[in-house]
């Protein structure tokens, strides 16, 4: 006779395990970043608000992502767990979106209106992710080197 296991005790579990998944995120506590990930934010954002932190993995190692607020500027980073920036997302005003960008954006969505955007910045690499709006249809996003060719 095999053993009887109550059904919740497979199903819950199994639940949790689909939620959360090996590449996906888990909301951390700000005080139980890492060291040196704590270390490095105060550093380089002395007077930033932690808003969220999540532990993630990302090509098979585990990574740190932070939101920010930092007075007007609302900024996510990954940090790896020595504590060094993998990518910075900071959203910025559409004034601050590179002109050649802009242009860019025009002649892919013309008519458009720019509704928001991010410097995204990966180690040398510099990327605009724009949202943009034609009329009262749906948001497009897109993403442009600072020259304005187009990235996926």
């Amino acid at each position: 006779m095999g053993v009887v296991v109550p059904i919740r005790l497979v199903i819950v579990p199994l639940a949790v395990l689909c939620a959360v998944g090996p590449g996906s995120a888990i909301a951390q506590r700000s005080d139980s970043l890492p060291p040196a990930i704590a270390a490095a934010f105060r550093q380089a954002y002395a007077d930033a608000r932690i808003l969220n932190v999540s532990r993630e993995r990302r090509e098979g190692k585990v990574v740190y992502e932070i939101e920010s607020q930092d007075g007007s500027t609302r900024r996510d980073l990954i940090y790896d767990l020595t504590g060094h920036v993998l990518e910075i997302e900071e959203m910025i005003p559409a004034d601050s979106v590179p002109a050649a960008v802009r242009a860019a954006l025009e002649r892919d969505v013309p008519g458009a209106t720019l509704v928001g955007a991010e410097r995204v910045t990966r180690g040398t690499v510099i990327l605009y992710e724009v949202e943009a709006r034609k009329g009262g249809g749906k948001s497009k996003y897109l993403t442009y080197d600072p020259d304005g060719a187009r990235k996926e």
